[in-house]
């Protein structure tokens, strides 16, 4: 069953769906004329969203207490059942009277058909007060007393790209302060630019003989008229006309101050003034990739055949981070220059306030400064940029492109160009070199012959000297080895009679019976010395029943006094060792006592063993 849901004469109003009637059922409803402020404030709210088959907006009823605190001051009527649960749920506002239920029409209401009777709002307040609404209203009237003809405002646009896909733009106008004094913002008011105005506005600015469009960043002169929105008392100017004189003349005033700054530190040629490289073939490109002007670029530099090496940087190339993104990306390729023969910086055409970047003294002093030569093809047939004056500047993208295939291919040209001429050359002159190379070949040939000549004579007159030379020589040689063979067979026979001597002599030294006399005197030593030995052994002591006594300490005792009583012992026998433990003991003359560990006496251990 369908329901008509109450409202107030503005048509707006707050309502539970009730389940079942299939609009927001078991949520809040939202109903408003269309109004661009209003829609701003609902989109503002908690999970809300928008019901475009019934023409209304729906949030969960979890947030009833939150639609209905902020959308009350804007006259939104509240209906009973939403007024009971926003009471339920801790709301804190006075609502008023609840708008009475409508009784049942006499026939069902289409889908988003939604204005009823409306019981009217009960206030409490004394009769000297003033409503928001009324003061609101007051100073709106005032305001427009106060300014009945719009007028010309002179501000630099902020807060319009954010807004730009919306049909109404809410911006903000601001006045900055001079460069000198930091260029804070000093001032700033809101305004707005309603859809019809929009579309007259940007249609002048496309049919100039210069045109632009609106951004953030530009300072504009336009007409507007000084309005107090009152269902919020929100103060906003509503702008009706744009001067597009005042806007170029500011841009080039602008790049005219860059220019002089340019000038003034000598560096408005020298970027310009770099030579070509001999072949760019490594390139740099700044740009936004994926773009058309990417694409351009990059297919022409690929249509030339050449092996270019492109490496890309990914940057704005339009709108707000353009200066900062276009200077890091210049300044990465300065970093770098070895790497490199030439830098691109290409984008697509568009209004004449899209070349702004492009005139801002940080881009021109990184491309100034650039030791890369840079090409620029930003895409504009009539606008000139600042970058386009310092730079070697091409039209588009695929300009600049085909400016870097120019140079490979004239480089190219050059070498082909070179080897025609080199063949040419080539050609002319071999009949010449082919005729010096044969009287050359000749004079060799009969310099060769008689060289031959002469040194076949030369081997002959020493062939001829050479042979009684060397009968001579060998006459003598011949004398000198007989000599040398008698001296060497006297000595031979010399030195075997002196090694037989010697020989015989050491048979005599070694005769069998010298030798065994003086092996038996030997051995009759060695068995004395034995017996000296064993007589000397501490074994043979021991066997007299005598016994070796250490200390703990493992040292030999030589005197009684150095065991003094309760000190540990061992004795060695000639068979055996005992422990022992120190009783009592007496210096020279004195008897020394000591406990077996086993608990007997030590000298009967010692005759126990066999001592």
């Amino acid at each position: 069953m369908s329901k008509r849901i109450a409202s107030c004469s503005s048509g707006r109003s707050i309502e539970l769906g009730a389940t079942g009637d299939g609009v927001g059922d078991g949520k809040v409803v939202i109903r408003f004329p269309y109004h661009p402020t209003l829609v701003n404030v609902v989109r503002g709210l908690s999970r809300r969203n928008f019901d475009s088959l019934n023409k209304c907006w729906c949030a969960p009823v979890e947030v009833l207490v939150e639609v209905i605190d902020t959308l009350l001051p804007h006259d939104f009527a509240i209906g009973a059942t939403a007024r009971e649960a926003y009471a339920a749920r801790g709301g804190t506002r006075e609502i008023g009277a609840a708008i009475a239920e409508p009784p049942e029409p006499a026939a069902p209401m289409s889908a988003g058909c939604s204005v009823a009777r409306v019981a009217p709002i009960v206030t409490s307040a004394p009769p000297d007060s003033w409503t928001v609404s009324a003061l609101n209203a007051r100073v709106q009237q005032v305001l427009r007393n106060a300014f009945p003809e719009r007028l010309w405002i002179v501000g630099e646009i902020a807060g319009f790209e954010r807004n730009r896909h919306r049909p109404h733009v809410w911006f903000e106008l601001i006045e900055k302060e001079e460069e000198s004094a930091g260029g804070g913002v000093r001032a700033t008011v809101s305004a707005v630019l309603f859809a019809a105005a929009r579309r007259e506005i940007e249609r002048k600015l496309a049919a100039a003989d210069v045109p632009f469009e609106l951004t953030d960043g530009l300072e504009v002169r336009v007409a507007v008229r000084v309005e107090l929105y009152a269902p919020r008392g929100a103060f906003q100017l509503v702008v009706e006309e744009v001067d597009p004189v005042h806007t170029l003349g500011k841009l080039a005033q602008d790049r005219a101050k860059v220019l002089a700054e340019l000038d003034r530190r000598g560096l408005r040629g020298r970027n310009a003034a770099l030579p070509w490289p001999l072949v760019p073939l490594r390139v740099g490109l700044i740009t936004s990739a994926g773009s058309d002007a990417y694409n351009d670029f990059v297919n022409e530099l690929h249509r030339s055949g050449y092996a270019f090496a492109i490496t890309v940087a990914d940057t704005r190339v339009q709108g707000a981070g353009l200066e900062g993104g276009l200077t890091a990306a210049l300044r990465w390729f300065t970093a770098r220059a070895g790497d490199f023969d030439a830098v691109a910086i290409v984008r697509g055409g568009g209004a004449k306030t899209d070349l702004m970047g492009f005139d801002h003294l940080q881009v021109a002093l990184a491309v100034a400064t650039c030791p890369l030569k840079v090409i620029a093809g930003i895409g504009h047939q009539r606008d000139v940029s600042v970058v386009d004056l310092i730079s070697h500047s091409e039209k588009t993208p695929t300009a600049a492109a085909a400016a870097i295939v120019l140079r490979v291919a004239e480089y190219e040209q050059r070498l082909v160009d070179g080897g025609a001429r080199l063949r040419e050359a080539t050609l002319r002159r071999l009949p010449a070199e082919r005729e010096w190379l044969r009287r050359m070949a000749s004079e060799l040939a009969t310099g060769a012959a008689a060289a031959g000549r002469d040194a076949h004579e030369r081997l002959a007159a020493a062939r001829a000297r050479l042979a009684p030379a060397l009968q001579a020589g060998l006459r003598g040689e011949r004398g000198r080895l007989d000599e040398a063979r008698v001296r060497l067979d006297q000595l031979t026979r010399g030195q075997t009679r002196l090694r037989a001597q010697l020989l015989e002599q050491l048979v005599q030294r070694f005769a069998p019976g010298r030798f065994a006399a003086a092996l038996m005197r030997r051995a009759a030593r060695l068995r004395d010395l034995d017996l000296r030995a064993a007589a000397l052994h501490p074994r043979a002591t021991l066997r007299r029943g005598f016994a070796i006594v250490r200390d703990a300490a493992g040292r030999t005792v030589r005197d009684a006094a150095q065991l003094p009583a309760g000190a540990r012992l061992a004795a060695t026998f000639c068979h055996g060792r005992v422990e022992a433990t120190v009783v009592r003991s007496e210096a020279e003359g004195g008897a020394t006592s000591a406990a077996g560990t086993d608990g007997t006496d030590g000298t009967d251990r010692g005759k126990r063993d066999g001592a």
